[in-house]
C-alpha cells in the first residue's frame, strides 16, 4: 500500500498512538539532552590541568605500548624464522649434504617474511649457505661455501628472479669469507639461546644492520653451526615511519649507550667505513626534538641499562612542551634496546580541549541527539526486517551465505571486476567422502561435520571473501582482486585447515579432507555461472585424482 494515499491511513486507527508515543519519547530526549549538556557545562569548571595531564599521560603509555609491540614483533619475525630453522636443523630435517634443499628453505623463508634481508647457515667446519634479498633485481641472491670443495669452486655465486628461477651461477676462488670469524657465528656460540648482534656492517650487502641468531645443538654430539637472519637498520626506520603518533609525535630505538639503531627521520646510518665499526649517530645528531628528549633521559640515566621499565618524561623546547616515554624493546631479559616515543602535550590532550569547546555548542547538540533518537527509532523498527532479511540469506545449517544471495553477491562483484578489469578467483569445495559419514552415522553427525568444516573454512578467509553452502556437502568462494597464483595458495591454507585435525562429533572424532578447484576470471568467461563451472571442474579433477587436494585451472591456457 502507498504511505500517501489518504485511504491507507483510515485502515490504520492505531497509527495516531504510534506517533504520540514517539513524540513523548523524542521530547524526554530533548529534556534528558538539556539537562546533561547544563551538567557538561558545570563540570568544566572543575576540570583541572591535573586531569589531562593524567589523560596525557595514560595516552602515551597507549601509544608506545602499541608501538613497542608492533617493533617488537617486527624483529620477532626475524627471531622466530631463526628458531624454526634451528629446530628443523636440530631435528635432522635439513643437513649441509643437501645444500640445494637448505637453499630452497631460506629461499621460501625470504619470500613469507618480508622483514628479513638475509638468512643463512654456517657449520662448524667453515661451510656455509647464505640466501639474501637481491635490491638490484627484485631477485634473491645465494653463496654457498664448501671447504672440500675444489679451491677454484669452493665459493658458489647463484643469481635468482622472483621466482626462484636461475639466472646466473658462478664461482669466486678470491672470497675468503670464513663464517666463524663473524660476530653473529662467534657470540651466538658462547650461548645456549638466541641472541641479537650489536649492529654491524653486513659482509655482502655493505650495509648496517642486526642479526638474529641461535646455535644449532645435535643431540650426542658437540655445535654443529649457527643460523643467523639479517634486518637491516633502514627496514627498522622505515618501518617506524608507519608508527603514527599522534600527527606529528615519533618513536625511535636506541641501545644501551645511546645509539640511534632507528628513526624515522633517518633512515640510513652514515657515519662507518667499509671496514671499520660502525658508529651509530645519538640522539643529539637527530632533530631538536628527538635531541631534547635525549638530554632530558641523559640527565635521568648516566647508564641506559639501568631503564629496565617505563620511565616518563616531560621537556619544553621553543616554549612548547613535550612528553616523552621510554621503556625497554623486549620484556624479556634482552633489555639492551629501548624504545622511546615523543610527542606535543597539547596534541595528545586535543580531545579533551576540543570536546570542552563543542560542548559550547548546545543547540547543535540537541539537534544531533533527535537525529540520534529518530535513527536509533528507525533501527528499532527495521529489526525484524533486518532479522528476516537475514534469514532469507543465509544457510540455516551452517550460517553461511545460502547459494541464492551468494549468487546475487558473487554476480555484482563479477560484473565490477569485469568493468574495473580486476582479477577475480573462484574456488569450489567440496568434502571427501561425505556421503559415507551419513550412511553410517545418520544425518544428524554429517550436519556437526558441515557446520565444523563450514567454521574451518571461514577462518580462513578474509572479511572480503564471499564463502557460501553451495549445496549438500559442496562450498563456494570467491575472492576478489585475487589473482590464480594466489588462489592456489589461499585454497592450499584452506584445505589444510580442514584436515589438519580430527572433527570431534558425537559419534566420535572424525578425519575430513576436501577437495578444491580454483579458477581466475579472464576475458572468454563472460559471467559468474561459466567461472564456477570452471572451478567446479578443477574440483572434480581433484577428486578423481585421489581426492584432498587442489586443482587449479587456467582459464587463459584453458
Amino acid at each position: 500500500m502507498d504511505r500517501n494515499d489518504p485511504a491507507t491511513e483510515h485502515q490504520s486507527p492505531a497509527r495516531p498512538r504510534r506517533f504520540g508515543l514517539l513524540f513523548t519519547l523524542l521530547s524526554l530526549l530533548i529534556l534528558v539532552e538539556v539537562m546533561t549538556v547544563f551538567a557538561v557545562l558545570a563540570s568544566q569548571r572543575y576540570a583541572t590541568e591535573h586531569a589531562l595531564r593524567e589523560y596525557s599521560h595514560e595516552l602515551l603509555k597507549n601509544v608506545i605500548d602499541e608501538t613497542r609491540e608492533n617493533a617488537a614483533g617486527f624483529l620477532r619475525r626475524a627471531q622466530d624464522s631463526v628458531a624454526l630453522a634451528n629446530n628443523v636443523f636440530e631435528a635432522g630435517l635439513l643437513q649441509l649434504d643437501d645444500i640445494g634443499k637448505v637453499e630452497r628453505y631460506f629461499l621460501e623463508q625470504l619470500r613469507v617474511v618480508p622483514q628479513l634481508d638475509a638468512i643463512y647457515y654456517g657449520d662448524q667446519y667453515g661451510n656455509f649457505v647464505f640466501s639474501k634479498r637481491s635490491a638490484e633485481d627484485n631477485g634473491f641472491l645465494t653463496k654457498l661455501i664448501q671447504v672440500e670443495a675444489a679451491a677454484s669452486e669452493r665459493v658458489t655465486l647463484i643469481r635468482r628472479d622472483k621466482h626462484l628461477a636461475e639466472i646466473s651461477r658462478s664461482f669466486d676462488p678470491n672470497d675468503s669469507y670464513d663464517p666463524r670469524e663473524r660476530p653473529w657465528y662467534v657470540r651466538a656460540m658462547r650461548h645456549n639461546d638466541e641472541i641479537w648482534t650489536d649492529p654491524y656492517i653486513f659482509f655482502t650487502a655493505k650495509q648496517p644492520g642486526v642479526t638474529a641468531a641461535a646455535a644449532v645443538w645435535r643431540p650426542g654430539s658437540p655445535n654443529t653451526g649457527v643460523i643467523g637472519a639479517d634486518i637491516k637498520l633502514s627496514a627498522l626506520s622505515e618501518f617506524l615511519k608507519t608508527q603514527r603518533i599522534g600527527t606529528s609525535g615519533k618513536a625511535f630505538i636506541i641501545d644501551r649507550d645511546g645509539g640511534v639503531l632507528a628513526h624515522p627521520l633517518d633512515s640510513w646510518m652514515t657515519d662507518y667505513a667499509d671496514d671499520g665499526p660502525l658508529r651509530l649517530k645519538k640522539l643529539g645528531e637527530f632533530d631538536p626534538i628527538t635531541a631534547q628528549a635525549g638530554v632530558h633521559l641523559a640527565g635521568q640515566f648516566s647508564d641506559l641499562s639501568e631503564l629496565s621499565t617505563t620511565h616518563f618524561d616531560k621537556f619544553s623546547l621553543n616554549e612548547r612542551f613535550y612528553l616523552s616515554m621510554f621503556v625497554p624493546l623486549f620484556a624479556d631479559s634482552q633489555k639492551h634496546w629501548l624504545i622511546g616515543v615523543f610527542a606535543p602535550e597539547d596534541e595528545l590532550a586535543e580531545k579533551i580541549r576540543e570536546g570542552q569547546r563543542d560542548s559550547v555548542f548546545l543547540g547543535l547538540s540537541m539537534s544531533l541527539l533527535v537525529i540520534t533518537a529518530a535513527i536509533l527509532i528507525g533501527l528499532i523498527s527495521l529489526r525484524p526486517i533486518d532479522r528476516l532479511q537475514r534469514e532469507a540469506a543465509e544457510d540455516p545449517l551452517t550460517g553461511l551465505l545460502n547459494r541464492r544471495s551468494f549468487d546475487d553477491l558473487a554476480t555484482r562483484r563479477f560484473g565490477i571486476s569485469k568493468r574495473q578489469d580486476k582479477p577475480l578467483t573462484a574456488i569450489m569445495i567440496d568434502i571427501d567422502n561425505f556421503k559415507p559419514i551419513n550412511d553410517e552415522h545418520g544425518h544428524a553427525i554429517g550436519d556437526e561435520v558441515l557446520r565444523a568444516v563450514a567454521r574451518r573454512i571461514r577462518r580462513g578467509l578474509s572479511s572480503r571473501d564471499l564463502l557460501a553452502r553451495y549445496g549438500g556437502e559442496e562450498f563456494a568462494i570467491l575472492l576478489p582482486d585475487t589473482g590464480l597464483e594466489q588462489g592456489r595458495q589461499i585454497a592450499e591454507r584452506l584445505r589444510e585447515l580442514v584436515s589438519a585435525s580430527s572433527i570431534k562429533s558425537s559419534a566420535g572424532a572424525m578425519h575430513v579432507t576436501v577437495s578444491l578447484g580454483v579458477a581466475e576470471r579472464d576475458a572468454r568467461i563472460k559471467d559468474l555461472a561459466q567461472l564456477l563451472q570452471r572451478a567446479d571442474q578443477a574440483m572434480l579433477a581433484a577428486k578423481r585424482d585421489g581426492r584432498d587436494q587442489v586443482m587449479v585451472v587456467d582459464c587463459h591456457l584453458a
